[in-house]
């Protein structure tokens, strides 16, 4: 018996599967790709309860994935912070073919930690995250400059996990080898982050007033951040951030809310700052852009900087251009209404060869996100 659900590759299987109890047998698990663009290590999220109700004895701490070929993959379980219990992994599919992974009960192997965020009180309350390729961090309400809602971005030339080591170090400016914090951010909106905008000037919030993280690898780790209610034209405007970064990608996914008691429709901007740049490229629903590193006195040597900024396709009227210094995809938020976005950063002396070739990944992802997987539970 087989059971459809159209889903991307961070979208959930909601639905309660009826079938009885496999014993143990497991479900297998049918992810297509119908798309023209192989997919590699792409997250596939499943709806962990109904999963327990099909696999007889199914716990958070003893299911695991097999890929075609019978090997276990990583697999996480967790809550999100409004109570679904999510199943994910990461699915590689071959252009126009269907992949068949299986979910069943067996003894977990030790997966490697690829993905890992944390609170850092020690360092005025910054927010950090990080991946096997890309690494940042979110500025708090210690931190008196700058204030932003936007991150700074960590380049990273290895792929290892490294903040820890690097804030324990705390000369995380000079790079010993494995990457260095070379971005300035000042009071913009950094790395790129989604904020309103009046006229031709882009609002910014306050740092993160309040931050809980909800889960941490071997797949995903995420966050939840409250921002303290700005001025907009003369309104009152607060915003949830939830940011979730997965493993071998250079993308941070960031979901916001925001609130506005006075204002329906909210002018936004997916923003980045623009620095020395020497090439961007527009899109649709996408902005790749490179430039000289910006926070070092040796820009030559400390080589490019690519920034990625692309909102989801479901999103209507959104317009490419530049704005009080940064690169925008403008659109429209609706009051207490989720909107998604992605942003991602790249090197030239950590795995992006060229503008070119960074312009061809923020496309790609891009077109990824508007022509999602389809998973079918059978």
């Amino acid at each position: 018996m087989k059971r459809n659900f159209a889903m991307g590759a961070a979208a959930i299987i909601s639905a309660a599967l009826m079938m009885s109890c496999t014993s143990g047998a497991g479900v297998k698990v049918l992810v297509e790709n119908d798309s023209e663009l192989a997919r590699t290590n792409e997250t596939v999220e499943l709806d962990f309860s109904a999963l327990a109700s099909e696999v007889k004895g199914l716990t958070e701490e003893n299911a695991v994935v097999l890929d075609a070929a019978g090997k276990q993959i990583p697999v996480q379980v967790y809550t999100e912070r409004h109570g679904e219990e999510l199943l994910i992994f990461q699915a590689t599919v071959p252009a126009g073919e269907t992949v068949e992974y299986t979910v069943t009960t067996g003894e977990r192997e030790e997966y490697e930690m690829l993905v890992y965020s944390r609170y850092v009180p020690e360092r005025a309350d910054d927010y950090a995250y990080e991946n096997n390729l890309v690494a940042g961090r979110i500025y708090g309400p210690a931190l008196a400059d700058p204030r932003t809602f936007g991150p700074d971005i960590w380049l990273k030339c290895t792929d290892r996990l490294i903040i820890d080591e690097w804030y324990a170090k705390a000369d995380y400016h000079h790079n010993y080898g494995d990457g260095m914090d070379c971005y300035k951010v000042a009071n913009t909106l950094g790395g790129g982050a989604l904020a309103p905008y009046v006229g031709n000037k882009i609002i910014l919030g306050d740092n993160w007033a309040s931050q809980e993280r909800i889960c941490n690898g071997p797949v995903r780790t995420k966050a939840v951040f409250e921002y303290a209610a700005f001025d907009v034209d003369g309104k009152k405007v607060s915003a949830v951030k939830e940011i979730s970064l997965d493993a071998n990608t250079r993308f941070l996914k960031t979901s916001t809310w925001f609130d506005a008691a006075d204002m329906q429709d909210i002018p936004v901007v997916l923003g980045a700052v623009l620095h020395d740049v020497v090439a961007r490229t527009d899109g649709d629903h996408y902005i790749a852009f490179t430039e000289k590193a910006s926070d070092t006195p040796d820009p030559d040597r400390d080589g490019n900087i690519s920034v990625g900024l692309v909102v989801d396709a479901a999103e209507q009227g959104v317009e490419a251009g530049t704005m009080d210094g940064h690169a925008v995809l403008k659109a429209v938020a609706v009051s207490g209404k989720r909107f998604d976005v992605w942003t991602g950063s790249g090197w030239s002396q950590g795995g992006v060869e060229s503008p070119e070739a960074w312009a061809q990944m923020v496309k790609d992802f891009a077109y990824a996100q508007a022509h999602p997987l389809k998973v079918t539970v059978e």
